[in-house]
This record gives C-alpha cells, sequence and structure tokens, in this order.
C-alpha cells in the first residue's frame, strides 16, 4: 500500500474509534430515527416496481423513462444496454444492489440487460449525493447513482411467470419465498431465449438481423434476517449467457454475414451486509463482495472470412470490504465515518498480457444536520489506488506511475419553505480511473487514458399541490457538469471492441422538467407524467480544433418522454411516448456522423383477479425505424405477452 494510503488509513481509523465508541447518552428515541430516516438530498426518480403495469423484464426497461437518462442500446435481447445520466458516462454512475456497487465486468460499464426486476422494491435515481447515514464510501464517491433494492419476503410464497412473443422470446421465470423461523429465504430463477432475429430497412432495401440471438440463465439465493436493533443479508447471483454480437450495419461484400462473433459470459458473485444499531447514538453497518466474471470471445473466421481470428478468455476476480460508522454527537448534528478496500485482477490468455492488478481504498469523512424542514451535509472522500503489473511496460500506466489518488469534497442543503415547496442544491467533485478493460482489453485498450474528473453544481425545485380527488407536482432541475480528460467509449465493428479516448474539457449545462398530474376516485385512477431534458454538452478541450464547440457524441439536446396510466377495476392501461433529439457518433459534429431523431410509442394492458395476473404489452407500435448507437438497427413493432400466478 502506498504510505500515504496507510497513513490515512491509521488516522481514519483511530480518529473514529476516538470519536464514535465513546459512552451513549440518553437521547430522545424519536429525533434520533429522524436522523437515521431522512436522506439530505430526495431521489430525482424512484418507481415502486410491484405498481407498474408494464410488467418491465430488465433494468434498463425503467431506467430509459427516467429525466435526464439515456439509455444505450444495441438492440434486440442480447444486446448491451449501458445507463448514462446527465453526460457524465456511463462509467461515472454508480449501480448500487442493496447498498453494494455492481462490479462492472465489461468496458467499466454494467450492462443492464443481466438484471432483472424480479424480486425488486424500487428503483431509485439519485443525481447528486443521497447522504443517508451508514453509507459506503463509495456511495459518495459516485457522481450519480442508480440504486436497486430488494424487496424482502413477508412470507411464504410462490410466483411463476411466462412471458413470450417476438423474435423467438421466451422467457420463463420462478421464485419461492420461505420463512425459516426469525429467517427468511428467497429463491428464484429465470430462462431468457432470443433468436433476434427483426427486419430493418437497410439503404434501398430490407433485410433481416442475423447473429442477435442470446440464451441466458439467471439463479440467485438470498437470506434475510433481523437482531435486536439490527438486519443482515447474503445474496448469491450467478448470471450465464450465450450470444451473438450482429455488428453495425455497413456496407459490405455480397455472401458474408455481418458479423460471426460470438461471447459467453458467466458471472457469480456472493455479497452481504449487516447493520446494527448500538444503543441510540451508535451505528455501524458492515458489507462484503466476492465476484468472478468470466468472458469467453470468439470471431469464428470460419463463418466469417473477413474477420481477424480472435479465441480470448479473460477473468475478472474482485474482493470487496466496506465498513461504516455512524455517531450522533447531538441531536441533530450526526458525524459519518466509512472506509472501503477493493482488490481487482483481470487474468487473460492473450499474448503479452500485463495480467494487472489493482488495490483501491475508498474513505470519507461526512456531516449531517437533520431537522424535518431543513437538511445539510458535507464529506470529504479520499480515493487512492495502486496498479501493479507483471509486464515491465505497459503503456503510460507503468510501475513508476502506477499510484493515483484524488480528494472529493462536496455540500449539499435540502430546505422545505412551504407545505407545496421543497428545494435541494448540490456541489460535489467526482473523479473516477480507467478500468482494466479501457486500459487493457485487446483491440480495445488505451493504456494511455488519464483519470476523469468531474465538477457537478445542481439545483432541484420540487412544487405540489392536491384538491379533492386530483393530485399534481413539477419538478425543475438545472444543473452544470464540468468534466477533465472525459473518457468516452466508441463503438467499432463489434459490441466487444471499442475505442476509448480522453476529451480534455467538456463543459455540460443542462435542464431537467417533470411535471404529474393524478386523479383517484372510486375504482378510477389516473396519472400522467410528462418528463423533458435538455442537455447541451460541448467539447471545450482545444480551442483551435475543428471540434471546439461541438457536442459530444450520443448526447441530444432534446429529449423526453410522456407516461400514462389507467386503472379501472381489475384493469390497467399504460402507455409511453418517448423522443430523442438529433446526435452524433462523434465530436466531429458532421453529415457523415449524425443520427436522426427519432419517437417510439408502447403500450400495455393488463388483468388481474385474485393471484392471476396476464398482460399484452407493445412496443414500438407505430413501427419506426430507428438507431439509438450508430449502425445499431433497432427493432421495429414487437409484443410479449406474459402469464404470472401468485401463490
Amino acid at each position: 500500500m502506498h504510505p500515504r494510503g496507510l497513513i490515512l488509513a491509521l488516522i481514519l481509523l483511530f480518529a473514529s474509534r476516538a470519536v464514535l465508541a465513546q459512552e451513549a447518552d440518553t437521547l430522545v428515541a424519536a429525533k434520533v430515527y429522524s436522523v437515521q430516516v431522512y436522506p439530505v438530498s430526495r431521489a430525482a426518480e424512484e418507481v415502486s416496481l410491484p405498481g407498474l403495469v408494464s410488467a418491465p423484464a430488465q433494468v434498463a426497461d425503467v431506467l430509459r423513462r427516467f429525466t435526464g437518462v439515456q439509455v444505450k442500446d444495441y438492440g434486440g435481447a442480447g444486446g448491451l444496454k449501458t445507463v448514462n445520466i446527465r453526460s457524465l458516462g456511463s462509467e461515472h454512475v454508480g449501480i448500487f444492489l442493496d447498498g453494494i456497487q455492481v462490479d462492472n465486468a465489461q468496458n467499466m460499464q454494467v450492462d443492464l440487460g443481466r438484471f432483472s426486476v424480479d424480486g425488486l422494491e424500487t428503483v431509485s435515481l439519485y443525481n447528486g449525493q443521497k447522504s443517508l447515514r451508514l453509507q459506503s464510501a463509495k456511495e459518495y464517491a459516485a457522481g450519480a447513482a442508480v440504486y436497486l433494492r430488494t424487496a424482502e419476503p413477508q412470507g411464504n410464497a410462490l410466483r411463476l411467470r411466462l412471458r413470450a412473443g417476438s423474435f423467438g422470446t421466451v422467457n420463463p421465470s420462478v421464485r419461492w419465498d420461505k420463512r425459516l423461523g426469525r429467517v427468511f429465504l428467497r429463491a428464484s430463477a429465470e430462462f431468457t431465449a432470443s433468436n433476434g432475429r427483426y427486419k430493418y430497412p437497410c439503404f434501398d432495401t430490407t433485410l433481416v438481423r442475423e447473429n442477435g440471438d442470446i440464451r441466458s440463465l439467471r439463479l440467485e439465493t438470498q437470506l434475510f434476517g433481523h437482531t435486536p436493533g439490527g438486519h443482515w443479508d447474503v445474496h448469491l447471483y450467478s448470471y450465464g449467457s450465450e450470444r451473438g454480437f450482429p455488428g453495425p450495419v455497413i456496407r459490405r461484400a455480397q455472401g458474408f454475414p455481418f458479423s460471426a462473433e460470438r461471447q459467453a459470459d458467466q458471472d457469480l458473485f456472493l455479497q452481504g451486509s449487516w447493520n446494527q444499531d448500538w444503543g441510540v447514538r451508535y451505528a455501524t453497518a458492515v458489507r462484503f463482495k466476492y465476484a468472478n466474471n468470466y468472458t469467453h470471445y470468439n470471431t469464428h473466421p470460419e463463418k466469417n472470412p473477413m474477420a481477424l481470428p480472435y479465441d480470448l478468455h479473460y477473468r475478472q476476480q474482485s474482493a470487496y470490504l466496506s465498513l461504516a460508522q455512524s455517531y450522533v454527537l447531538s441531536d441533530p448534528w450526526s458525524v459519518d465515518v466509512s472506509a472501503d478496500f477493493q482488490h481487482n485482477a483481470l487474468d487473460s490468455d492473450v499474448g503479452q498480457f500485463v495480467r494487472p492488478r489493482r488495490n483501491t481504498l475508498t474513505a470519507v469523512m461526512a456531516t449531517r444536520l437533520v431537522w424535518p424542514s431543513v437538511r445539510m451535509a458535507a464529506h470529504l472522500v479520499y480515493q487512492g489506488s495502486w496498479d501493479h503489473f507483471d509486464a515491465q511496460q505497459a503503456g503510460g500506466w507503468t510501475r513508476e506511475n502506477a499510484y493515483r489518488d484524488a480528494w472529493m469534497p462536496s455540500f449539499s442543503v435540502f430546505y422545505i419553505p412551504f407545505r407545496w415547496l421543497e428545494a435541494d442544491a448540490f456541489v460535489k467533485r467526482s473523479y473516477r480511473l480507467p478500468s482494466f478493460n479501457d486500459l487493457y482489453y485487446s483491440l480495445m485498450g488505451n493504456s494511455r487514458l488519464e483519470p476523469e474528473s468531474a465538477l457537478q453544481a445542481g439545483v432541484n425545485l420540487r412544487f405540489k399541490g392536491a384538491s379533492g380527488p386530483w393530485s399534481g407536482s413539477l419538478h425543475l432541475s438545472p444543473y452544470y457538469n464540468r468534466v477533465s480528460n472525459k473518457i468516452v467509449a466508441i463503438p467499432t465493428s463489434s459490441q466487444f471492441r471499442w475505442t476509448m479516448l480522453n476529451l480534455g474539457l467538456v463543459d455540460i449545462t443542462g435542464l431537467d422538467v417533470k411535471g404529474e398530474a393524478g386523479f383517484r376516485q372510486g375504482d378510477w385512477h389516473l396519472a400522467l407524467v410528462l418528463r423533458y431534458t435538455f442537455q447541451r454538452a460541448l467539447d471545450h478541450s482545444a480551442p483551435d480544433s475543428g471540434t471546439w464547440g461541438n457536442q459530444i457524441p450520443y448526447i441530444p439536446l432534446h429529449s423526453g418522454n410522456v407516461d400514462f396510466r389507467l386503472d379501472w377495476k381489475q384493469w390497467s392501461l399504460a402507455w409511453n411516448s418517448s423522443f430523442c433529439g438529433e446526435r452524433w457518433s462523434r465530436s466531429a459534429n458532421t453529415a457523415d456522423y449524425y443520427l436522426a431523431p427519432w419517437s417510439l410509442s408502447d403500450v400495455s394492458v393488463s388483468w388481474r383477479w385474485k393471484g392471476l395476473r396476464a398482460g399484452v404489452h407493445v412496443k414500438n407500435l407505430f413501427n419506426r425505424a430507428y438507431q439509438i448507437v450508430q449502425g445499431y438497427p433497432m427493432p421495429g413493432i414487437n409484443g410479449l405477452l406474459s402469464l404470472e400466478y401468485n401463490w
């Protein structure tokens, strides 16, 4: 460990023990409860999954409707799906499952297509800082965060579900909840298969998308338990898949398929946490995780003579341990000290591979003042990373400069001046290192990538009111991000091979607007949500370059969606229309890289009776031709039938 990191770790350890382990005084329980429960900033978006009508199969289907969020989708059931929030980039967004960050198995971009909404209670988005008691240090360090929270079982239950539809898609799943004394067990399994064959326009003809099939199996087991003053959980997750990469649509010689690339993955992790209140003032949270991710990439040149012959195997392992401590100095003032340590290793059978190892320490000192109507928080995060290699030379990341560290401060405030108005603001600095995949994956890495640093600031204004059966709200959120050495991943001829590059300086100004209206009376329930996002993300790297002042890749100036829902007795109707303005696939905003605007509509109808629920879901109802990523056509109109029964 680097001396600076070791010294800091020792200081935090002794300081936290001296400050947090004091004798507990008597404090009014209700006031301490407020310190624990209220985050300083509210979620920008939060969805309760059990109440959704459209029954989304993946987390990506939920996030794509959030304000300020772009989901990059490469098409079909097997296409890669990553999230970008306020132009920060997929790698700058932390995805947290029950408070523990999901390891990035490919390109430091979490493939949201691998995560089902099955068993989740809520999906939440925080643009700035959540700042809740007993957070891990990684939660404070994330530029933006998506939280996936599991719903704890309430008793014995069994749920069977079958989805089937277009492109040969079959998606059965089962979930079993069992109470074992004071412990709850949940076990679930889900299988997905799709041939990925859909029609799309190509120049002056219509073709069928090939090599876009997928077969995947997800297995999960979870244990939940409660102790006096605390709770714990353990989660074992396994995901295996075998899929094809259809590749971008470009003009090629007749007789050759567009792509014969295949990828097989096997992801496994074991994670757990234990939260405990040691009296009315002092509390701790321990979290751990071990992850093992295997990838096999094959180009199959015997099927596609134009492909370079590659048969590559990668195995990435990580071990993570976190300790968070919180102490109430005097109601409503609390102090938190958290420290996370993570070890990452990447191995491959690629020739001359450097076999990198990385040890990362993330530590934070945070403080909060929390009243019901006024809340303030500040924190200071330190992150230090040490890279080691088996080769004497690894481009810009040699043994001599393998250490990187950063300090990341933040401040946030929340205020309720009136019953109909809430306001909060934040400013923070976030920082992220290039991943192993950015630096070292064959055909994709750029070993001279610089770390990315972002200064973020934002304001949120929420107006709300109600009259009789009607209710409404308006959320305005202007923001500004300045990103130095922004790391951009540009897809090449494959979803596996990428071009990684730094943009020296990017200035991002934007505005998120969300309006809601609701009506509830008797058996009728109506809800309408309007979302709009303005994002101006300009490349300010070099004043004398041709890209100065241009919009950065894949960020639209205007985007938004409309959600409509109508419930009557056992029937539900949901409609969503989304639009995305013009974009460019490169910083050179020229006609060669232009991506046309698109819009599409989805509709769902469902019926429920006791434990039975059936639904029809139609995506891209008007059969629009569009691309989210250049060269990757999306499916036209497609449907899905679902049938579910709960005991």
